[in-house]
Parts: C-alpha cells; sequence; structure tokens
C-alpha cells in the first residue's frame, strides 16, 4: 500500500477542489453509506464554496472522482435495488479509514503551516 504522501506528491494538494471533495467523501463514508447523488448534494450543502458538482458536467465529474476513489481502493460500492431505480451505494474500506487519518493529520499540519505563515505576514517587522 501506498502511504499518503506518495499517493499525492507533487500534485498542488490543499489548493484544489478535487482534494477538498476527496476529503469529504472519505470523511463522509466514514460516518455512514452514502450512494453518489447523496455525497454530490452533501458537498454543496456543507462546502458550496468548494462545490465543483453543479450541472451535468459537475455531477460527471464528482462519479469520475468517486470511481477514482474505487479504483484506489479507498471506498466500495454496491447496487442497491428496490423501489425506483438501482443505485449504487458507496462505503469507506479500511485503505480508506487508514487514508483518511493520514489526510487529517496532514491537514492540521498544513493548518500550523499556514498560521505560522499568516503569523510570519502581519508582522510589522523581520
Amino acid at each position: 500500500m501506498r502511504g499518503f504522501r506518495g499517493r499525492i506528491q507533487g500534485k498542488g494538494i490543499g489548493l484544489v477542489p478535487g482534494f477538498w471533495f476527496r476529503v469529504f467523501v472519505l470523511s463522509a463514508l466514514s460516518k455512514k453509506e452514502l450512494h453518489g447523488y447523496e455525497l454530490l448534494n452533501m458537498i454543496d450543502e456543507y462546502f458550496p464554496e468548494f462545490c465543483f458538482c453543479r450541472g451535468p458536467s459537475g455531477m460527471g465529474t464528482g462519479y469520475r472522482i468517486l470511481r477514482i476513489l474505487e479504483m484506489e481502493g479507498l471506498i466500495k460500492s454496491r447496487w442497491e435495488t428496490g423501489e425506483g431505480p438501482a443505485k449504487r451505494i458507496y462505503s469507506i474500506t479500511p485503505e480508506g479509514e487508514l487514508f483518511l487519518r493520514e489526510l487529517l493529520n496532514y491537514i492540521k499540519d498544513m493548518r500550523e503551516r499556514i498560521d505560522k505563515f499568516i503569523e510570519f505576514l502581519e508582522r510589522k517587522e523581520v
């Protein structure tokens, strides 16, 4: 299994919406199973400033990222049938849980660095 830093190294993480979408998906799925449409609507509800999932092309982008997370083994899906159309239900894998913990540590570390940088920027003197 590749570690967190090896998985995302050199991709400008932290500043692109796709990074935050991945973190949100893993976090939401660590709490409960959800279908794709629910996930895409939830990110718009909780973090509209990061949402790139609006409209038909945006939904396609969101579903593509879900497929990538599934191919990476971080999430898995199953089809749920019943009343209405079949829905793909997503859940987090044990590897996804581990990756989420690594992401959380990375984000906390990034927050500390940003706080230090802001403190430096706001100083009157060097």
